[in-house]
């Protein structure tokens, strides 16, 4: 009977032992997944560790010194027979003159070698490009190390100025198309940078009689264009148009050609809308000075962060907004007005003098 009773209490604890055996097995796998887990954490952390480690044997990174532009000394080279960049020289000089230390300015024949000390001379601005510069002045130079910028007014192309690009680490242009161009002539930097409106000239004035015009168009009478196709629109019948471009004497002979003698300030302040299309910045920037309404194709928009310029980019957006602006005269004025407003302030002699600047030395 005893032997019996033993048996029957080993049959009760079968069951417990199988119990004990899967609770083992399952905390074994959840152990092991721990492990496996703290083993990575582990591995990371001594990556980390060691990374950071690393890290403090290199040495911190160090920015450039900003340069001060109060320090700054630059010589200036104008020309000697081109009356529009000299009035312009004198205004970007008294420019500079707030901005640096010291400027020197001196004609295009004029010997530059006295200038050219590295301890006295920081920049080197060279503003036309069209005056051919002296033989010494060019190998002067081109042995010198100082930071050395052209302004180009290039309005005669690109083909004649490759000697002279080839001696300049900066090169500012008035038509972001002419780049290009620069590039391949040597390694200078390349930026498009406008001459801004000389307030001495472009600013508003009453017109004579013989200036004024109805409508002022800058553009070529390219087939299928905005400008091509609003010629012929009942809008302007009747209308005093002057043209300026290729292509309108074989468009429209009862248009009025612009001459390429001919005051561009008078004309501006003697229209009553100016429509561009592909047309320089320099321009639309002009017309804005004199208070002129214009109306710019969107491709060729001054600032594409700006909405002071009423702009089109189809045939059916000119057609409306020039009605519209025909006959509101108020709001015409008032367009006007804001991009007149928004010129001074913002492409004035000084603000491009500070982009050069910025250009070259940030």
């Amino acid at each position: 009977m005893q032997v019996k009773s033993q048996k029957n209490k080993l049959s009760v604890q079968h069951p417990n032992q199988r119990l004990l055996r899967q609770m083992n097995a399952t905390l074994n796998r959840k152990l092991k997944s721990i492990q496996h887990h703290l083993t990575i954490q582990q591995t990371d952390l001594q990556q980390h560790l060691m990374k950071i480690l690393q890290d403090g044997h290199r040495p911190p990174k160090v920015d450039p010194p900003k340069v001060v532009y109060k320090q700054l000394n630059v010589l200036l080279i104008t020309p000697c027979m081109d009356r529009e960049i000299s009035s312009m020289s004198v205004l970007l000089e008294q420019s500079l003159r707030h901005l640096v230390k010291n400027i020197y300015e001196i004609k295009t024949i004029q010997p530059i070698e006295t200038y050219l000390d590295a301890s006295n001379t920081d920049l080197i601005l060279l503003l036309g490009g069209e005056e051919a510069l002296p033989e010494e002045n060019i190998e002067a130079l081109r042995a010198s190390p100082i930071k050395k910028a052209i302004w180009l007014s290039d309005p005669s192309g690109v083909k004649h100025l490759e000697s002279v690009i080839s001696l300049f680490d900066y090169v500012f242009t008035q038509d972001a198309a002419n780049i290009p161009s620069y590039q391949r002539m040597g390694n200078a930097l390349c930026y498009e940078v406008p001459f801004p409106p000389n307030p001495n000239v472009f600013y508003p004035q009453t017109a004579r009689k013989h200036h004024e015009s109805d409508v002022y168009i800058i553009g070529d009478a390219q087939p299928g264009s905005c400008l091509f196709e609003f010629a012929n629109h009942a809008l302007l019948s009747g209308k005093k148009v002057r043209v300026e471009g290729k292509g309108w004497k074989r468009r429209n002979g009862a248009f009025i050609p612009v001459q390429a003698h001919e005051d561009r300030e008078w004309l501006y302040n003697g229209a009553k809308i100016v429509i561009q299309d592909n047309s320089s910045i320099r321009s639309m920037l002009e017309v804005a000075a004199c208070g002129t309404f214009q109306l710019i194709s969107i491709s060729s928009t001054v600032d594409p962060d700006t909405d002071v310029f009423q702009s089109y980019n189809s045939l059916e957006q000119l057609v409306e907004k020039f009605d519209y602006y025909w006959n509101q005269v108020e709001q015409r004025r008032l367009a006007a007005s804001r991009a007149m407003a928004y010129v001074k302030y913002n492409h004035s002699y000084f603000q491009k003098s500070l982009q050069l600047l910025d250009r070259i030395f940030r």
